[in-house]
């Protein structure tokens, strides 16, 4: 099941993850404890994120919702 960019957001600001800034076509996440992600902001919110992109994310953060 693919998930939108705007489903994304929303789970990395629930797990803890802060928006810091965008830097071209990236969107860079803080966590807490100083770990830091690029992702990319993929253009309009409503738009699937590549299937291999959301497996990127899901290794990055440790977070297992994102499948």
């Amino acid at each position: 099941m693919s998930k939108k960019y705007r489903e994304v957001r929303r789970i990395l600001r629930q797990n803890g993850w802060v928006h810091v800034r965008s830097a071209g076509s990236h969107e860079i996440w803080k966590y807490g404890d100083g770990q830091v992600i690029a992702v990319p902001s993929g253009g309009q919110s409503n738009r699937d994120v590549p299937a291999g992109t959301l497996a990127n994310i899901r290794r990055a953060t440790g977070i297992k919702e994102l499948r």
